[in-house]
């Protein structure tokens, strides 16, 4: 596999589980105890800012603590900071279950990709998302990727990540946002994806 396509899947599939997932033990315990963090891919824009901000908060703050802000982040109860759905962005009404969800179950069915959700959800949650580019890294599919990521994801990400940076969270979820930023824009460049013009709602 080329070792660019290869980096960058292995980095979706822990930001996958960041986002997607409360924080477990056993993945903190991973991005503490071994040299993961270490190995993050290095991009244009340095990542070494957002790894030390992981690091603080994996000495600092525990796991429960993390599951709470984790909750208040994704998940509430109540409003949330930081909406992990495209489409309670690209929704005129903020609702989940929108067009743009639609258009990238079509994408998906397209590409054979399915998923075995214990729950009806929309596949537009960012950490979805990130297992589908994860999974797309791994075929090399570069015009999968192209397509992902400018009509898909790239419209709307960035309002995402300003929401989790302006929740003012740990350095945990901080750090992370901003490697995902850093990827994302490292591979809209590499690539030269032109993310489709939507109105945003939020």
């Amino acid at each position: 596999m080329n070792d660019a396509f290869s980096l960058a899947a292995a980095a979706c599939g822990v930001l996958h589980n960041v986002f997607y997932q409360k924080p477990s033990q056993a993945l903190l315990d991973e991005l503490s105890q071994t040299e993961l963090l270490d190995h993050w891919p290095e991009f244009e824009q340095p990542v070494a800012p957002a790894i030390a901000l992981i690091r603080t908060a994996l000495a600092e703050q525990d796991q429960t603590a993390l599951e709470r802000e984790h909750y208040r982040l994704f998940i509430g109860p109540g409003p949330m900071e930081a909406y992990p759905w495209g489409s309670v962005y690209t929704d005129k009404e903020n609702l989940m279950f929108g067009e743009t969800t639609r258009e990238l179950e079509q994408f998906c069915r397209d590409k054979g990709i399915a998923f075995e959700l214990t729950q009806r959800e929309p596949v537009d949650h960012i950490g979805l998302i990130l297992a589908i580019l994860n999974h797309l890294f791994e075929q090399q599919d570069e015009e999968g990727v192209k397509v992902l990521l400018g009509q898909h994801l790239l419209p709307w990400s960035h309002r995402f990540i300003e929401a989790v940076e302006q929740a003012n969270p740990s350095g945990y979820y901080r750090g992370f946002a901003q490697l995902l930023a850093i990827l994302l824009a490292d591979w809209q460049q590499r690539l030269a994806v032109q993310p489709r013009e939507l109105i945003l709602y939020r």
